[in-house]
């Protein structure tokens, strides 16, 4: 509930404008704490966030178990391609396992009630499974990039994938090391409130968190719309010689169908990453000010995290049911055929309403 101290009159106003740098210089155990204490999140936003979640999490561990599953018991789908497809499957099930309720408890309380263990842990598992996503997504997009325009030497083996995937989780590890180092658990004691909160080496960080913004989102971004592009090119190309000798219908249905799943892919990535970047350069033109991250910094805050775990959630669809392969595997796959004959079931009832409407 919110509830406690209302700093609404004059002295709270002269407070607000007390710098980060002004209160290490002073005791603020003689000062009462500049700011509404609120202690917890009402229950009805609490309930809503973590519903919201809840649904993700568990629409986007099971996308992706299912298709871990479908890869374990299905030996002829062990490709170099699908292997790597199988990455981005456990990145995305281990982050929608691991990493939601650190943002929840970290959004739900004023204080940092993680502590010690969560400022050095939290920052630090996040990126490496959010940079490992990256990294996974790369591999698919420069696979299916060599397959559509590279000659046979460039693409992925089966040998050399596993070794890809390896050191895409050691660079990802590696590059998340920072938010282990250079944050550290605080206390600040005030008048009437002992204050918990993670703070961050802003001198190195803050131009840190530019690097990673590249590489979470206008690196996966740029790579997608050159791989995806190049296959439409291929496309358009091909359609076009086979219709000059008559034929290319099948080619034309092909190419119609890869230009919705290339929208869905960039639209999908746009849509979910962006956002992130907006709160990267937000967060660091915010003044160091007591109250700055107030209002609509905080929706964005958890608008952006959020729809990064709705990309976890989407990317089984994208990257892994749209293949028509992976459709056939389940069908002969125990445990989760019945899911495909619900969704062809449910596919041929929309066919019939849709026919007699």
């Amino acid at each position: 509930m919110f509830e406690g101290y209302d700093t609404g009159d004059t002295n709270s106003r002269f407070w607000s404008n007390w710098t980060t740098n002004y209160l290490n210089d002073i005791d603020t155990s003689e000062y009462p704490f500049p700011n509404t204490l609120w202690n917890r999140k009402s229950a009805k936003e609490i309930a809503i966030k973590s519903s919201a979640m809840l649904v993700v999490g568990i629409m986007g561990i099971f996308l992706n178990a299912v298709i871990l599953v479908i890869l374990m018991k299905n030996r002829w789908l062990w490709t170099a391609s699908n292997y790597l497809v199988g990455n981005l499957a456990l990145v995305d099930l281990l982050t929608l396992i691991l990493c939601p309720w650190f943002m929840l408890v970290r959004d739900f309380y004023q204080n940092y009630v993680l502590r010690n263990f969560g400022c050095k842990f939290e920052g630090f598992l996040q990126a490496t499974f959010l940079l490992a996503s990256v990294g996974a997504v790369m591999l698919v997009s420069y696979d299916r990039l060599a397959a559509a325009a590279l000659n046979s030497d460039a693409r992925v083996t089966k040998t050399a994938a596993p070794k890809l995937i390896v050191a895409s989780w050691i660079i990802a590890i590696s590059l998340a090391l920072p938010w282990t180092i250079k944050r550290d658990f605080m206390e600040r004691q005030w008048l009437d409130y002992l204050e918990m909160f993670c703070v961050e080496d802003v001198n190195v960080l803050n131009i840190y968190w530019h690097f990673i913004t590249i590489l979470l989102v206008w690196l996966p971004l740029g790579l997608m719309i050159v791989t995806y592009g190049t296959l439409m090119w291929r496309l358009e190309w091909s359609a076009r010689r086979l219709a000059s000798r008559g034929g290319g219908q099948t080619l034309t249905k092909a190419k119609s169908r890869a230009m919705r799943i290339t929208a869905c892919v960039l639209l999908t990535a746009a849509v979910c990453r962006i956002p992130y970047t907006t709160l990267v350069y937000w967060r660091n033109n915010l003044s160091l000010e007591i109250n700055a991250v107030d209002g609509a910094y905080n929706i964005m805050w958890f608008l952006a995290n959020y729809l990064i775990y709705v990309n976890c959630a989407i990317n089984p669809l994208i990257y892994g049911f749209t293949n028509l392969r992976f459709r056939r595997a389940m069908d002969r796959t125990s445990g989760v055929a019945s899911f495909s004959s619900t969704q062809r079931n449910a596919h041929r009832k929309t066919r019939t309403w849709r026919r007699f409407s």
